[in-house]
């Protein structure tokens, strides 16, 4: 749950109040359990919370967008990337499922999900 857990501290300031100031943004460590739960259960989560939650397709995906953007972008690249490599669009994978279809990567992400 750490991973993407939002990190405050509190602070207090010359004047003597107390003042909470965000270091990390992330989801609150309920709500984050929250999420754990639902998704265990078996339930899809919103697509806005899933790209919320799982960055990990902005950080290591390389390419997010539509299906024609990311094989444009790879066109574009195509030096970049093997010879048995036909396109560039991947389908999202794992808890990211429910932009199936809307959203594709550059990279076919599979571990840690």
């Amino acid at each position: 749950l750490e991973e993407g857990q939002e990190i405050t501290q509190e602070k207090v300031n010359a004047q003597g109040k107390r003042v909470t100031q965000v270091i990390r943004k992330g989801m609150k460590p309920q709500q984050a359990r929250s999420e754990t739960e639902h998704l265990a259960a078996g339930r899809d989560i919103a697509l806005r919370k899933m790209l919320r939650w799982k960055v990990r397709y902005f950080t290591d995906g390389a390419v997010i967008g539509s299906r024609a953007f990311v094989d444009d972008y790879f066109a574009q690249c195509r030096d970049r990337f093997g010879p048995k490599r036909k396109t560039g669009a991947r389908k999202l994978r794992g808890n990211a499922t429910a932009a199936a279809g809307l959203l594709w990567s550059l990279r076919d992400l599979r571990a840690d999900l």
